[in-house]
């Protein structure tokens, strides 16, 4: 087979096009997953609050339901095959006055269509006692609502379905597709063929319906919401214990303005909801921030007294029906109807962290796996051979590596507690993303108190000395 011939192309390294890599690893299949950026998960995967959704906030009988009820036993099954931790931490909506009830109720019982265990109603008294600092007259609690890291799962399921045969080709752009007889040729923005593949899966994201438009289908139309969060310091990790949502807005843009406790141990505020016409934008606001600051301190007065460590963005991608002059539809994942063998997956936001995994077993077994004879392989390993942080393993445990290698005891990060063998380990990783970033997002170097005003230095020593990257290139990927 031509080395740029494949059976199948999946475009976009989001954790929907890294599950669906992942899922194709298990077969006899050649297969490539390609993004524009330097590294997965750069885009929506990155900047979301992580939650897994139990599931009673979609509507009943859309895909969104359907995948999200699939996908939360799904994804902790894949996350346990991988090594990557979760919590199920439980979760609070809360309505501040009886006018707000009415909205849980419906909430409980859209939850109880759904499927949805675990769920009630509870007073002042009971919320009180589950998070002392929330205030709020009633809320719906959800036993089974998790958070996971979002980025370093994706990061997991891409390198993991790379250790399976995936070839992954990064900084590669797709803006031209030929359709030829039996196959598609995706060209990148140089003109440089990239792949010939019988399949093509659009998994792009925010861009998915520009890849659409480049095979003709052009009635999908993203219209990009901007969500602006705040990052509390760790030392205030103590003060929430599961998620905390208000009663969302009435129009239907987000879920409102939450606390989202993280694997890391910071708190997130967030996020806002801002139609934009820049899908690149993730530009924070003073405007917004305030916004943010004012709903928080609603839920939580005490969170007065903090102090935030950091403020970022996501975009969220809302397909646009020009025909019900409506940004809210379901998520859309079909085959083509003009284009046989080219699934389009639009419109992935919410729920699609918690859904993934569901959507990669459909693509494959349901609509690839209708018109092809796939071959499971007989060895397939998945575990994800990424580190884990060796804050985490025991003295004993610490002692044995520190002895192998001692770039082990020389910390780069103290805020994070990060190893020179750390750093070294994740710029080693199989897709061979070195930079700035690829280091943050797999070692959480950076992204303490002092933002990288310890580390940054060091790390840049780290990658001139011994992957000989020069500073400009460091600095641009940062």
């Amino acid at each position: 087979m031509n080395s740029m011939k494949y059976d199948i192309a999946v475009i976009g390294a989001g954790v929907v096009g890294s599950a669906i890599a992942r899922e194709l690893s298990k077969y006899e299949l050649k297969v490539i997953l390609i993004d524009k950026e330097e590294d997965v998960s750069e885009g929506i995967s990155k900047a979301n609050s992580g939650v897994i959704h139990a599931g009673f906030n979609v509507k009943t009988g859309s895909m969104k339901s359907r995948f999200n009820r699939e996908g939360l036993a799904l994804l902790t099954k894949t996350a346990d095959e991988l090594g990557v931790k979760y919590k199920i931490c439980r979760k609070l909506v809360i309505a501040k006055n009886d006018e707000e009830k009415p909205y849980l109720l419906k909430l409980l019982e859209q939850g109880r269509k759904n499927s949805t265990p675990g769920l009630s109603i509870i007073d002042r008294e009971t919320i009180k006692t589950l998070e002392s600092n929330i205030e709020g007259k009633w809320a719906l609690y959800s036993e089974k609502t998790g958070i996971i890291t979002p980025f370093l799962f994706t990061i997991a399921l891409a390198e993991n379905a790379c250790e399976n045969g995936v070839i992954v080709k990064l900084n590669t752009e797709i803006t031209k597709i030929t359709k030829e007889k039996e196959s598609y040729k995706l060209f990148s923005a140089s003109g440089e063929l990239i792949s010939e593949s019988r399949w093509v899966i659009n998994s792009a994201g925010c861009a998915s319906d520009n890849i659409a438009s480049l095979v003709g289908d052009n009635k999908f139309k993203i219209h990009p919401c901007r969500g602006e969060y705040f990052i509390l310091d760790k030392a205030h990790s103590d003060m929430l214990n599961m998620a905390v949502y208000p009663v969302p807005p009435a129009d239907g843009s987000g879920l409102g303005v939450h606390f989202t406790p993280t694997m890391n141990g910071n708190i997130l505020i967030g996020p806002s909801a801002e139609y934009i016409n820049d899908r690149d934008d993730l530009a924070t606001t003073k405007k917004t921030m305030e916004q943010l600051k004012k709903e928080a301190y609603e839920l939580m007065p005490i969170i007065k007294n903090f102090g935030f460590i950091k403020s970022y963005a996501g975009i969220r991608p809302k397909l646009f029906n020009s025909q019900s002059n409506s940004n809210f539809e379901d998520f859309h994942i079909a085959e083509s109807d003009v284009n046989p063998r080219f699934i389009n997956l639009i419109g992935i936001e919410s729920p699609g962290l918690t859904s993934s995994p569901a959507i990669a077993r459909y693509i494959v077994e349901d609509i690839i796996g209708e018109k092809e004879d796939l071959t499971r392989k007989k060895e397939f390993d998945g575990r994800w051979k990424g580190a884990a942080k060796i804050y985490d393993k025991n003295s004993d445990e610490y002692l044995s590596l520190v002895k192998r290698d001692s770039d082990y005891a020389q910390v780069v990060c103290r805020c994070e507690h990060v190893t020179k063998g750390e750093i070294k380990k994740a710029l080693n990783n199989p897709l061979k993303a070195r930079s700035l970033k690829a280091v943050k997002k797999r070692t959480f170097a950076m992204t303490g108190r002092c933002q990288g005003g310890f580390c940054l230095s060091k790390l840049i020593d780290i990658l001139q000395k011994e992957y000989s990257i020069k500073t400009d290139e460091i600095l641009r990927l940062r």
